[in-house]
């Protein structure tokens, strides 16, 4: 493929020979048209070498995954705010329904992707920042970051927007609340600039085998492992455990052909991990700065749902969930001690 500049207008300022079929009903993001283009002796220009089209608009495709990433964790965060509303002020049984413990498992089921989102998009959109400004790593990083936030983020997206919808109840299905606009719009970022599977392949076949950008990975996130000596060691030790796991499998599918129908989980894992090592960095820097320290938590829990195993039938409850829990969905900020404290006793 080649890439062309298409203008609207000729030289002589008469209109180019293109024609717009039709807008098209869609099942969401209807402020934002999207239309059907037939180009019948169009002028265009190429714009680069030959048959290089697709490499030269993936700088573009970057900025554009990325631009959904942040959708999805925007909207995850929307779909938050709405349940944490709801289930903070909504009264039964001569209770706030947020002290019920199924729900509270419920909105923890909620804020945990919404809040990996915020760190993963944050990380890339640095990144970016850095690769544009002519940094070479840092671009080598990007592109494997960018589909990874673009897969994981706006698949959690579905199930949020859902599962806050639920906590509203009947009112949630009402067009009268927004809960049914953030369902039907959540499922354009499972298309837009790649299916899950195309981003995951993406990865898997590009990003590592011929770029290496997972080298750039590992070398960024040890470096904030390292700059967060204040954490628990053993702790520590199982991020980086998990890091190089993590990486170890995505390696294995990617020099595998035979094994391409896990690449969504090795894309799967590289995200979890990312994310587990940023909400932790995040959580320490802030609570060593006499800030809240909360987002450690979030990291212990991407280790125990996302990365370790678990038995779905195990019963019992988890201490540390529950205690976690607690202070996730209370109000007020924590401190370092107290969540360290927490960490290492549960």
């Amino acid at each position: 493929m080649s890439l062309f500049l298409v203008p609207r207008k000729l030289d002589d300022r008469n209109r180019n020979h293109y024609r717009i079929v039709r807008l098209k009903n869609k099942l969401g993001t209807n402020s934002m048209a999207s239309g059907e283009v037939t180009l019948n002796g169009a002028v265009g220009y190429l714009i680069g070498e030959q048959g290089s089209g697709l490499r030269q608009i993936m700088k573009t495709v970057s900025l554009s995954r990325l631009s959904h990433g942040v959708r999805a964790a925007a909207m995850m965060r929307r779909c938050l705010n709405e349940a944490l509303q709801v289930a903070r002020h909504r009264r039964q049984f001569g209770q706030r329904i947020i002290e019920f413990p199924l729900l509270r498992r419920q909105l923890m089921k909620i804020m945990l992707p919404t809040e990996q989102a915020l760190s993963v998009f944050l990380f890339a959109g640095h990144t970016m920042a850095a690769a544009n400004a002519g940094d070479e790593q840092a671009e080598k990083l990007l592109r494997i970051l960018t589909p990874l936030l673009k897969l994981r983020a706006c698949r959690d997206n579905v199930p949020v927007a859902t599962g806050a919808m639920e906590i509203r109840g009947g009112n949630g299905y009402i067009e009268d609340w927004v809960n049914a606009r953030l369902i039907r719009d959540a499922q354009v970022g499972l298309l837009w600039e790649g299916t899950s599977n195309i981003n995951a392949l993406d990865v898997v076949s590009r990003a590592i085998p011929k770029v290496r950008a997972h080298e750039a990975l590992v070398q960024a996130l040890r470096a904030r492992l390292d700059d967060i000596g204040a954490l628990p060691g053993q702790f520590k030790d199982q991020l980086v455990k998990q890091l190089d796991r993590a990486i170890s499998f995505a390696e294995e599918i990617a020099s595998d052909q035979q094994q391409e129908d896990k690449a969504r989980m090795a894309v799967s894992a590289l995200y979890n991990v990312t994310s587990a090592i940023l909400l932790a960095w995040e959580g320490t820097l802030a609570g060593q700065a006499g800030g809240d320290a909360r987002r450690i938590l979030l990291a212990r829990l991407v280790l125990d749902h996302r990365l370790l195993p678990q038995d779905p039938m195990a019963a019992g409850a988890s201490d540390f969930d529950k205690a976690a829990a607690d202070m996730l969905l209370g109000e007020e900020p924590v401190g370092f001690d107290r969540v360290i404290k927490t960490l290492t006793s549960l």
